[in-house]
């Protein structure tokens, strides 16, 4: 009896020992497989395709040569049987890619430079008699207005013109007698005479004093 409790004894140590030698395996978790990501490539790009509205006067070609395409590739994309024959309003694909015609600025304007007045005085006559004595002026330039201009002597005698304007290739005589003004004649309403002495000088100026002719007398 006694045997047997040793016997029984040893085989429980004995088996807590192989318990104790037996290691229990740790597992562990495998690492996530990595997942390949595909970058998705982008789209070709689809240009969107011009479309013209024919207007009055175009023709087909005028159209091509705009846009820069051959005449044959406009009339394939839009299905044209005769080339000569678009109407108005109807709408035209224009093939691609094309050139984006070149729009050219309006050239800037120079202003015309303004052509001064020609004037010439011809000539005096009826000198030292203020009923017959009279000046003539020619204008040999455009037209011009002679409102404010003035006519004068070396001596300070001084005509002033009324609102008269001088046509091209037209004469005008400032008399220095008394008379009505007309388109043609003038008249200073003097009674003595301003052109008389020999030397004296015949001047044409603006308003502003600008002279535009002159004659020295005989």
């Amino acid at each position: 009896m006694r045997a047997y409790v040793v016997l029984a004894l040893v085989l429980l140590l004995v088996s807590c020992q192989q318990q104790q030698s037996t290691a229990i395996p740790t597992y562990t978790a495998a690492p996530p497989r990595s997942t390949a990501t595909s970058t998705p490539l982008p789209p070709d790009p689809t240009a969107t395709p011009i479309v013209y509205v024919v207007k009055a006067g175009d023709s087909l070609s005028g159209i091509a040569l705009k846009y820069d395409v051959p005449l044959e590739a406009l009339v394939e994309a839009n299905g044209i049987t005769d080339p000569n024959v678009i109407k108005e309003g109807q709408e035209l694909i224009i093939p691609g890619p094309t050139t984006m015609p070149t729009i050219t600025p309006p050239p800037t304007l120079t202003p015309t430079p303004e052509v001064p007045p020609d004037l010439e005085i011809v000539e005096v006559i009826g000198r030292g008699a203020p009923t017959a004595e009279t000046v003539i002026l020619a204008n040999r330039g455009r037209g011009v207005s002679l409102y404010q201009w003035t006519l004068r002597d070396g001596q300070g005698n001084v005509f002033i013109f009324p609102n008269l304007f001088l046509a091209q290739g037209t004469e005008v005589r400032v008399h220095t007698g008394v008379g009505e003004d007309s388109p043609l004649h003038v008249y200073w309403n003097r009674d003595t005479a301003v052109w008389e002495e020999a030397g004296d000088t015949v001047v044409l100026a603006d308003a502003r004093g600008v002279i535009y002719a002159s004659k020295t007398l005989d």
